[in-house]
């Protein structure tokens, strides 16, 4: 069941208030009501305990063989979920950083080995290939996300046993440092993310984030982070990777066998106010391009301040179809010819990008 109202409240099995972010246990409520903003609107109450007994059945754990040569370590458990029905396991780069070999857990017990289809460093999302006739049903992807949705963490911590956390999307589209044990400074930059109160267990990198249909709308960090550039402040919240650039990895692998040429970008948007206070227009800021990519064969640059494609204003400010610009451009098609307003030291000029394909 969609809800399209801002969350600001919710009732677990019918009784009191409960605040946001409650956890709950793997005997989930049977109900959750989700309560539109004061003032107008009415409720929508869906079966927490359905939508918990469907997603977790395709969370998997993630175990990451040590470099060193070392036994596995309960810190070397992440998590991941069925994507699709010839054997990919979808997790997060953080939960397979390092690792000499990689082996799934099913929830039967049944392990398997696994191997990396693809990664790809700018979103922080990692597609394992395990090889079994007897998967869990794949979980499907959210088309879209808003402000306010409901949010619901499901994830394997540790000992196997499930685990559930709910709470609200309270941003999207944002830039933050992900933890990464391969880079040299232990980070690395991802875009499109979103911002959650729903608490992350340790252990739960890789799961899913879905909302009340059960939809992934989110891949877990399992990471308490502070956006770029807002430092401690923002520590109280979790992050999700982007579900939408996620999907498209999927369908690509599923489709032809290889993951989509990258665009090889990182941005952060700018709002109004940050672009008043940075003296540069408001649009998608290039935070990093990576060379030999279609943004790097455009002339994209870090520092570049994207304003307009084909002439026509940046949407991503405002419309969560959109979570970050590569979204945006991916969104024309594979070997579209798009013309991009980038505004550089001072002056604006004209680019040309070409969509890249599979």
């Amino acid at each position: 069941m969609a809800v399209t109202a801002a969350v600001v409240g919710v009732v677990v099995g019918g009784g009191g208030g409960y605040l946001l972010s409650r956890h709950l246990t793997a005997t989930a409520p049977p109900t959750v009501t989700i309560r539109s903003p004061a003032g107008g609107g009415g409720t929508a109450t869906v079966s927490l305990s359905s939508v918990v007994a469907a997603v977790s059945a395709s969370v998997v754990e993630v175990v990451r063989e040590p470099g060193s040569g070392a036994p596995p370590t309960a810190s070397d458990t992440s998590n991941g979920f069925v994507a699709s029905t010839s054997g990919l396991i979808l997790t997060s780069e953080g939960a397979v950083a390092g690792a000499s070999g990689v082996e799934v857990i099913l929830p039967d017990g049944q392990v398997l080995p696994a191997s990396i289809a693809t990664a790809d460093p700018s979103t922080g999302v990692v597609l394992l290939q395990v090889d079994s006739s007897s998967l869990p049903k794949p979980l499907s992807f959210a088309s879209s996300v808003g402000l306010g949705a409901a949010a619901i963490a499901v994830s394997v911590p540790f000992d196997g046993t499930t685990a559930v956390e709910i709470g609200t999307v309270s941003q999207i589209g944002i830039t933050a440092s992900v933890p990464d044990i391969a880079a040299p400074s232990g980070s690395s930059i991802v875009d499109g993310m979103l911002r959650t109160d729903a608490p992350e267990p340790p252990g739960s990198s890789g799961g899913p984030l879905v909302n009340t249909a059960g939809a992934v709308i989110g891949i877990l960090t399992g990471q308490r982070m502070a956006p770029q550039g807002q430092g401690a402040q923002s520590a109280a919240f979790g992050f999700a990777l982007d579900s939408v650039d996620a999907a498209g990895l999927v369908s690509a692998i599923s489709a032809t066998g290889s993951p989509p040429e990258p665009l090889g970008l990182v941005t952060s948007w700018l709002d109004p106010a940050g672009a008043t206070a940075a003296d540069v227009p408001p649009g998608a800021e290039i935070r990093a391009v990576t060379p030999g990519s279609a943004g790097y064969q455009a002339g994209l640059k870090a520092g570049d301040v994207v304003t307009a494609i084909n002439g026509s204003p940046l949407r991503g400010l405002a419309d969560p179809t959109f979570p970050d610009l590569a979204d945006q451009l991916q969104s024309f098609g594979a070997a579209a010819r798009l013309t991009l307003t980038v505004y550089r030291a001072g002056s604006t000029r004209q680019l040309s990008l070409t969509v890249p394909s599979a």
